[in-house]
């Protein structure tokens, strides 16, 4: 019973979130792209600092279907003849009064409201060819965050609203579109 208490507890604070990227308009996912390159493309990806929330998935995804080179591996050593994509995500957290209402907010089951406008990622992508370190790209995604028992009136909006997948996805191609002149 008191674990059917607590799950149904944190049911209800997760249901009376909205989430949405700025910057970022819900999209339709990317195509595929031509397979054109024959240089070997390897990526390697971060361990997500926290809760995955499709980021990750994208990223992957992105590296192994959607860009122009037949062969793509994920892995950590540079290739002495080919590309390596070095990604880092870090966590940005909310400021420390967001937290707090954040806590409150949660504890009390969303009774009580909180909001962030600062947190999100920081993503760098770090690229080497041949063996030699070309440029760091670096990019960030602020994300927007309420929570309260009436929002759950209005959880349809997370619907319209770009997904972390979709957002990571449209950093990464901006990443190509950036880096286009060394592949």
């Amino acid at each position: 019973m008191k674990l059917f208490t607590i799950f149904l507890f944190l049911l209800i604070s997760i249901q009376n979130c909205i989430i949405s990227y700025r910057d970022y308009p819900k999209t339709l996912p990317l195509p595929d792209k031509e397979k054109s390159k024959d240089a070997t493309f390897v990526y390697n990806l971060p361990n997500f600092p926290q809760f995955n929330l499709g980021g990750r998935e994208a990223l992957k995804a992105y590296f192994d279907q959607k860009t122009q080179f037949k062969k793509t591996v994920e892995g950590v050593d540079i290739p002495r003849n080919g590309f390596l994509v070095n990604v880092k995500v870090d966590y940005r957290s909310p400021s420390k009064p967001a937290l707090a209402f954040l806590a409150a907010s949660t504890l009390t089951a969303t009774l009580l409201p909180a909001w962030s406008k600062q947190d999100g990622y920081d993503i760098r992508y770090k690229l080497y060819k041949d063996g030699k370190e070309v440029k760091e790209f670096e990019y960030h995604i602020y994300r927007n965050y309420a929570q309260w028992l009436p929002l759950i009136f209005g959880i349809w909006y997370n619907g319209e609203t770009a997904t972390e997948k979709e957002v990571f996805e449209k950093v990464t191609e901006q990443f190509f579109k950036d880096a286009a002149e060394y592949f």
